[in-house]
């Protein structure tokens, strides 16, 4: 039985919250020393990566709009490449694309029953 596409998009959109909540006030460097904070983001990159890769090729071809191929190619880079991960790109993805990624993915969500 396949699970609901609906519950890997909660998962992405859950796990967007929470790298934004992890690194909320923060400098870049603040979070880079919080060795907690910053291996919870990666793990959260990771769930992010993981479901999108999930989700039914239908759903991604409906929306070109989110960058499905970065998003899946990170979690591959932090699962596989683990030290050798940019930290400039690790900041720019949490402080950047991750509040535009949430704020998309809700909307998608809204359209899925």
């Amino acid at each position: 039985m396949s699970r609901d596409p609906r519950l890997f998009l909660d998962d992405m959109i859950t796990a967007c919250e929470k790298i934004r909540r992890y690194v909320a006030g923060r400098t870049r460097d603040a979070f880079e020393k919080d060795e907690q904070a910053y291996d919870a983001v990666l793990k959260n990159l990771e769930v992010i990566g993981e479901a999108s890769k999930r989700l039914p090729a239908a759903i991604k071809d409906a929306h070109p709009e989110i960058l499905w191929r970065d998003i899946s190619g990170l979690r591959d880079i932090v699962v596989h490449e683990y030290f050798g991960l940019d930290r400039d790109i690790v900041w720019d993805v949490v402080d950047q694309s991750v509040p535009i990624l949430v704020a998309q993915l809700r909307d998608l969500a809204d359209e899925i029953p």
